[in-house]
């Protein structure tokens, strides 16, 4: 399979300062026949993982993306798709196995509905997160609680007609940092938000995108020595478990897009 080739594939290059960051962008409701060519590199874990879902749609769109990573990955390592190994962090973040030939490739994957996408970066870690451009109905309840104090203001501020995107745009943000950092939701995270560069994309029309990448070393930390008026009040730690100990329900439900 060229992936090249495919009308359904695009490469974005969000940040052209930063030459080592793309982001390839899918779409996944592919003929049949397409995706039994993609899908026969996947493992039998894999599989089982596709079954697990509860709709064929769901399941197919999971199987889709797996094989688009793999090939992507092994496009990059020089290898065949059936190669690449994966390894996962405490909160299930996947990463190349040590045993691949990968240097310093990082990558991250966000899937909603019938989009995909794959951030790559060398040397850097990487996240990225895309959400479809839909009704959230909590969300000003989610912003309370997830947003930083100035956010929230900004976010209030907007007209009714401004709300969504706005609120998609702070949200992708927070998830593509979380995801970069590995610490899953409802987990410390363990560096500032200035450590990132943050890049916002258009994946697909009806949806919207952020990826981040580490900053290089010399980069410059906007602001330091002030106060952060980006850093979440509740990024990935114990605020998101909510009153009680629980996360609530509303951005549970939020977070609930599925990954591969």
């Amino acid at each position: 399979m060229t992936l090249a080739a495919d009308p359904r594939y695009r490469v974005v290059r969000p940040a052209p300062e930063d030459e080592d960051l793309e982001v390839f962008v899918f779409e996944l409701d592919a003929v049949p026949e397409m995706i039994d060519g993609i899908a026969a590199c996947l493992t039998d874990d894999e599989y089982r993982r596709a079954e697990r879902l509860v709709s064929d749609r769901d399941r197919q769109r999971f199987i889709t993306t797996r094989g688009l990573v793999r090939h992507i990955l092994a496009a990059r390592l020089g290898i065949a798709p059936a190669r690449i190994e994966f390894e996962y962090g405490p909160q299930g973040k996947p990463i190349l196995s040590s045993r691949m030939p990968a240097g310093d490739l990082h990558f991250s994957v966000s899937r909603s509905e019938d989009a995909a996408a794959v951030a790559l970066s060398t040397n850097r870690e990487v996240g990225v997160d895309i959400e479809a451009v839909r009704p959230v109905p909590e969300a000003d309840q989610i912003a309370s609680l997830c947003f930083s104090a100035s956010e929230h203001d900004t976010y209030l501020a907007l007209r009714t007609e401004e709300r969504l995107t706005g609120f998609l745009q702070r949200w992708t943000r927070l998830e593509a940092i979380s995801k970069a950092e590995g610490c899953g939701l409802g987990q410390p995270i363990s560096s500032n938000e200035r450590d990132w560069s943050v890049h916002a994309f258009i994946p697909s029309p009806g949806y919207i995108g952020t990826v981040v990448v580490q900053k290089r070393l010399e980069d410059p930390h906007d602001g330091i020595g002030t106060k952060n008026p980006g850093a979440p009040r509740w990024p990935c730690g114990e605020g998101r478990e909510g009153l009680g100990g629980r996360r609530p329900a509303a951005v549970q439900r939020a977070s609930g897009r599925a990954d591969a």
